[in-house]
């Protein structure tokens, strides 16, 4: 019988390793983390592009031995180090395979080599050092990343470090480092800071952008890194990193879920706070921040309505791509009380379409406030608001002259001339005589005396197409068409009339100075047309 054990082949172990590091920028990182270990207040990196040679010194506690430096899987902290921060020991090969030759001074010596032969394992002497300046010194010979990615990488690495970190002698900020002046709160998954809630900040203006550190180094954003947000610390006794690089945590979904609880757990204990703190107005002004966060149910005792949550019709309504129709918030506060004595009326909407143009007209004639946001279904708006869509219209035609058929590029249909007309729902009636109605049950137009602009097309249709591009020249089309159709039918002059359903005839110079009779059939077709000499 053959007997076997794992083995390793540390040649190609370290050779394949150079593939394991997903950016040549990945040392910066590593020796930065060195340094903050090694209790340095600062570290510095001074680049010379003329030679390609980064020089990175920190005023740490120094390398106690060069040979561990050089040993893979070794790292040579001391156990609280490792014991909260699980260094592995590969970390300083990236150093190695990001350089064509590197020399490290320290408290324990100094040695210089070609990075090809510490790879291939060829011997490194190491030299004493008998007065130590206190400074640890890296030269890092044929740099591989350029004078922009290093300046970048940087940047961005700094942003939430704990020590001071330098490039060519500038200290780069650390605005989200813990030692910022920044309102950070210990929570389970360790320091939070929330943007927008720490006290003095203006709590009205809401992130949904979050970064994660871990050993204040970029983990995780949510966002674009430059964007603002909340900052959270990542606890290392509970949260790693993936191995050689350490810029992803493990498991990183299910910590950037528990991360999204802690937030928003942190943000209610927050906005209660302030609710306690501020009058009703001023904390439905913070409406916004509170759906972002999902507290709306903090609203539902509060006997005022957020602004945001109300809409006034503020024009016409057609569909919104047809013309001027839109919603506007409701800029004066409603109180409860004006909800429960009548003296404001709430109602539910679909979105406005053919189908539902009575509903919209008659809210916009009574002027009835249409809910158009979220509250949480608890609020106490609910017992009151009256959902207009599923009660039925009544329309009622008043004073009728005649009717006729219109045949637009895009829409057709009978219209339906009259003094006026009421729409009823309910008990509640409105009379309209200046606004014309498209009834889609009917396929009707219906035009009072009032209404001769050719709005009402745009309540029959969007004008889209079948690929959703607004058909802008044939709505005017018909707009203008509709117009003329209007004033021609309520025109008492005939000749008028006739004049305004005529057609251009400039593109035929052979009738131009020419006389016509047209004679009409009853139902407006013409039957002949004779020139007058």
């Amino acid at each position: 019988m053959n007997m076997t054990q794992l083995s390793v082949n540390p040649e190609n172990l370290v050779k394949n390793l150079r593939f394991s590091f997903t950016q040549a920028t990945t040392v910066l990182a590593e020796l930065m983390q060195n340094a903050r270990r090694a209790g340095a207040t600062s570290v510095s990196f001074d680049y010379v592009e003329a030679i390609r040679q980064l020089t990175v010194k920190d005023n740490g506690s120094g390398i106690a031995c060069l040979k561990t430096l050089l040993t893979v899987a070794e790292s040579g902290w001391n156990a609280d180090i490792i014991e909260r921060e699980h260094p592995f020991g590969v970390g300083f090969l990236s150093a190695l395979f990001s350089c064509e030759s590197i020399s490290v001074a320290s408290k324990g010596g100094y040695c210089t080599a070609l990075t090809e032969d510490i790879l291939s394992f060829k011997p490194v002497t190491i030299n004493p050092v008998t007065e130590w300046d206190g400074m640890t010194t890296i030269t890092l010979q044929g740099f591989k990343p350029a004078a922009h990615q290093i300046a970048a990488h940087l940047l961005c690495l700094a942003k939430g470090f704990p020590i001071g970190v330098l490039l060519n002698g500038i200290a780069l900020g650390r605005p989200r480092a813990m030692d910022a002046d920044l309102a950070f709160v210990d929570t389970g998954m360790g320091a939070v800071y929330l943007r927008g809630l720490a006290d003095g900040e203006n709590w009205l203006q809401t992130s949904d952008c979050f970064h994660l550190y871990l050993q204040g180094l970029p983990v995780y954003h949510s966002d674009l890194e430059r964007h603002a947000g909340h900052i959270l610390h990542l606890d290392t006794l509970r949260y790693h990193a993936r191995l050689p690089d350490r810029d992803k945590l493990i498991n990183e979904m299910e910590v950037v879920t528990e991360v999204k609880r802690v937030l928003q757990d942190e943000a209610r204990r927050k906005l209660e706070r302030l609710k306690q703190q501020l009058l009703p107005a001023d904390f439905v002004e913070g409406y916004d921040t509170l759906r972002a966060y999902r507290c709306l149910d903090l609203l539902n005792d509060v006997p005022l309505l957020p602004k945001q949550v109300l809409a006034t019709i503020q024009d016409y309504p057609v569909m919104e791509s047809c013309g001027s129709f839109n919603l506007g918030i409701h800029e004066q506060p409603v109180t409860q009380e004006d909800v429960l004595t009548g003296k404001v009326s709430i109602v539910e909407l679909d979105d406005f379409d053919s189908a539902n143009a009575a509903h919209w007209m008659f809210a916009w004639q009574k002027e009835l406030l249409v809910y158009q946001a979220a509250l949480d279904r608890g609020h106490w708006l609910f017992k009151h608001l009256v959902d207009l869509n599923s009660q039925s219209v009544g329309i009622e035609i008043i004073g009728e002259s005649h009717r006729a058929a219109f045949e637009g590029q895009w829409v057709d249909g009978e219209a339906v001339f009259c003094e006026q007309y009421r729409l009823t729902v309910g008990d509640t009636s409105v009379t309209i005589e200046n606004d014309a109605l498209y009834d889609d049950d009917n396929c009707t137009f219906i035009v009072p005396k009032g209404d001769a602009s050719g709005s009402v097309i745009g309540q029959a249709s969007s004008y889209h197409d079948e690929w959703d591009s607004f058909i802008e020249a044939v709505k005017e089309a018909d707009d203008w068409a509709f117009q003329n159709f209007v004033i021609a039918n309520t025109s008492s002059d005939p000749a008028q009339a006739l004049q305004r359903l005529l057609p251009s005839f400039s593109g035929c110079p052979a009738l131009f100075a020419k006389r016509f009779q047209l004679e009409l059939d009853r139902r407006g077709q013409v039957i002949a047309v004779v020139e007058i000499r």
